[in-house]
């Protein structure tokens, strides 16, 4: 006779110590959702450990006792990956407590921590070892290394220094029958047939839990410039994009597109930062180059500026003359997520397609959105990597409803679009809940037919994450 699951969790609670798991509710509550509230479970359990023995312990009579198991970290992902089922038979084991920063190696330009060390301190360590960090996004004070691994995170630094997978250089891994999976050395070169981390990264938890990681760290960032830039078409924004990397390739940063429409929501929600070029353009891009050493980046981008600007590819530009002004013209592409939170619903799409297809996915995907309007598209995003956030809000005047009942027919149409044209439907979030169907859909045979068969054989049970990514 199967045990019911109530009695299997109070046997779980009576092996481990009274310090690392909750069952109070209130405590509970802000595990069970995803941030934007479109997403709840149920569970009666959270696990907090705060060491490998810990999580080995933990998983092992899980593994034994078919407990299926949410690993959490920051909780800032957008997919639902770590937010529990609806059956509450799932208990949740977040990393918060596994916080340390373990080794700093500045010689070694690396770095080892626990899976659960916020973002942000991260770079806060290594700037204060003289050392820099490169993984930007708009979460860092809130989301763990761990969580940035297992999603494979992107953000604003990708062009220079890529996603996550490539400033890691080991991680050790729970796999879900309890053992450990160690992958952290202080040798560069290891070619021992595959290596076994690239399994675990974007993997969203679903073949372990990550516990420990050895990330790279880069020289000082000692001199750094931007600008924003104006124009009317993304043709031009394109355009200008090549003479950037002609002309500046190694010290380009970031290139970060929006538009008239976002600038209206920053200007709407954040009334104190101001509105740059008095938003009478149609495109904008914010353009960051950076150094290790002193060299002159203000004449190289004033120089690209000017040559732009002649040859009617951008219309104005300004370069921030004080930290404010520049933290303010970020500001407008940062907070354009939330601002958009604020306004209402939406329908959001974060894709890549190649570059030069991004004009033609504009005006194909205009012409089945005929229930919107023009300013309820919001299009923005990293256009250096072909990755877009292609948002659709719901009209004032539109019910709930039939909002609704279109969610998924432009999520269809997008997803094709995407598809046909070469790009991806999950650029920077993954999958986790609420893209299986497409997962499964616009992925090769073959290819899925590998990575479930992973899954099978890592995870016989099925016990890390069930749910999630897979069906």
């Amino acid at each position: 006779m199967i045990k019911p699951m109530s009695n299997k969790i109070k046997k779980l609670k009576d092996k481990l110590n009274k310090t690392i798991w909750t069952d109070n509710i209130e405590k509970l509550k802000s595990h069970l959702y995803e941030q934007r509230g479109n997403i709840q479970g149920k569970s009666s359990l959270l696990m907090l450990p705060k060491n490998t023995a810990d999580v080995v312990k933990i998983v092992k009579f899980c593994n034994k006792n078919k407990i299926s198991i949410v690993p959490q970290g920051g909780r800032t992902g957008l997919c639902g990956g770590t937010v529990p089922n609806k059956n509450g038979r799932e208990v949740l084991l977040s990393t918060e407590k596994m916080d340390k920063i373990i080794e700093v190696s500045k010689d070694g330009f690396y770095m080892i921590v626990q899976a659960g060390c916020p973002l942000l301190l991260i770079k806060k360590i290594a700037f204060e070892n003289n050392r820099f960090f490169p993984l930007s996004l708009p979460s860092e004070s809130s989301c763990t290394i761990g969580g940035n691994i297992s999603t494979n995170a992107g953000g604003a630094a990708v062009l220079k220094y890529g996603m996550t997978k490539e400033l890691v250089e080991g991680i050790e891994v729970v796999l879900p029958n309890g053992e450990i999976i160690n992958s952290i050395k202080n040798i560069e070169k290891d070619n021992r047939g595959f290596d076994p981390k690239y399994l675990h990264i974007g993997s969203e938890g679903t073949l372990g839990i990550i516990t420990k990681v050895k990330i790279r760290l880069f020289p000082e960032i000692k001199k750094k410039t931007m600008a924003i830039v104006a124009t009317d078409t993304i043709n031009n924004l394109i355009n200008f994009l090549k003479i950037i990397k002609n002309d500046c390739y190694e010290y380009f940063s970031s290139f970060e597109i929006n538009t008239n429409i976002g600038l209206n929501l920053i200007n709407k929600f954040y009334n104190d930062i101001p509105i740059p070029f008095d938003n009478q353009y149609n495109w904008y891009a914010i353009v960051e180059l950076s150094s290790y050493d002193n060299v002159n980046l203000e004449k190289k981008i004033s120089d690209i500026i000017g040559k732009s600007i002649k040859n009617k590819i951008i219309f104005d530009a300004i370069i921030p003359q004080n930290l404010k002004q520049y933290n303010n013209i970020w500001k407008t592409r940062e907070l354009l997520s939330e601002a958009q939170k604020l306004n209402g619903k939406s329908i959001k799409h974060d894709i890549s397609i190649p570059i030069e297809k991004i004009p033609l996915f504009i005006k194909k995907a205009r012409k089945f959105l005929t229930d919107f309007r023009k300013n309820n598209i919001l299009i923005f995003g990293h256009l250096a990597e072909g990755n877009l956030h292609y948002n659709v809000s719901k009209p004032k005047t539109m019910s709930m409803l039939v909002f609704n009942k279109l969610h998924k027919k432009v999520n269809s149409n997008i997803f094709k679009l995407v598809h046909d044209l070469g790009g991806s439907f999950s650029a920077e979030h993954g999958i986790g809940l609420i893209k299986k169907k497409e997962f499964k859909k616009y992925t090769s045979k073959e290819e899925f037919i590998i990575k479930y068969n992973l899954k099978k054989l890592l995870d016989p049970n099925n016990i890390m994450n069930p749910g999630k990514i897979f069906n």
